[in-house]
């Protein structure tokens, strides 16, 4: 397999530039342990990025595998991208698009629904006021995602239309809730931590506005992790380095095809 994932490595690099050629990028990372990485102990943490691209009918996943979680290999994998990136809100891409003009973050409205939707959860009976406002802050969300089930076949040009009709006003709204809301909640607790999220984000959050294109969230490239989590279970862990970099290659070959 590792022989495997080294002979088709020009089918990765020609992966790599059909997604780097469109303007619409999502990236997520998730954990990988590798024994016998060189000066690691076996418990490391490593991870393999990913990339989900291309254009709408020719979609494409490209997995990377690093040591790091750090600036630098953003930095290398979007070394040669031009255009709009998603992502969950790690600061690190935060860190990359501050310092490059033609990359524009878009943030993931999933994520804020969550954090809303554990806010509700663990109020429960307690802090009724609270509760409240995670419920508030979650139906706003909800409002918004209902206008996107609505708009799911609709193509980019009246999605984009839509959105201005309908889903604008429910963000103006909620971002009027929002900074009413954000001095009354201890930061913090559940819903103060919802709330500040959906402050420090919401530039990123309203940006799926403003292309038709664009998802209201990051859910595609999560969801393209899933194979790999799954896997992840069973094999626990990779051996060496090279095995690593041969399961991302395996991973996202056969993941492009799958698309």
């Amino acid at each position: 397999m590792i022989r495997l994932g080294v002979l088709i490595q020009p089918l990765i690099n020609l992966i790599q530039d059909k997604l780097l050629a469109y303007d619409i990028l999502g990236m997520d990372e998730t954990l990988i342990q590798v024994l016998e990485e060189p000066g690691r102990k076996a418990t490391s943490n490593s991870y393999l990025w990913v990339q989900r691209g291309g254009p709408p009918d020719q979609t494409v996943v490209l997995f990377h595998y690093d040591p790091s979680r750090g600036q630098a290999v953003a930095d290398n994998l979007l070394f040669d991208y031009k255009g709009y990136i998603q992502t969950d809100g790690y600061e690190v891409y935060e860190a990359v698009t501050s310092r490059r003009s033609d990359i524009i973050l878009v943030g993931c409205m999933a994520h804020a629904s969550r954090k809303f939707d554990e806010a509700v959860r663990a109020q429960g009976k307690k802090g009724k006021s609270n509760a409240g406002k995670a419920m508030m802050g979650l139906s706003f969300i909800q409002r918004l995602y209902r206008i996107e089930k609505a708009l799911k076949n609709a193509p980019p040009e009246a999605r984009y239309k839509a959105r201005q009709q309908q889903a604008s006003p429910v963000l103006d709204d909620l971002h009027i809730w929002l900074e009413k809301s954000l001095p009354e909640v201890p930061p913090n607790t559940a819903t103060g931590k919802a709330l500040n999220y959906l402050h420090n984000q919401w530039k990123k959050l309203v940006r799926y506005l403003d292309d038709g294109r664009l998802a209201i969230d990051n859910n595609a490239t999560e969801r393209t992790i899933k194979p790999f989590v799954i896997g992840r279970k069973n094999w626990l862990f990779a051996d060496t380095v090279k095995g690593a970099k041969a399961s991302a290659n395996i991973y996202s070959l056969i993941e492009t095809a799958n698309k």
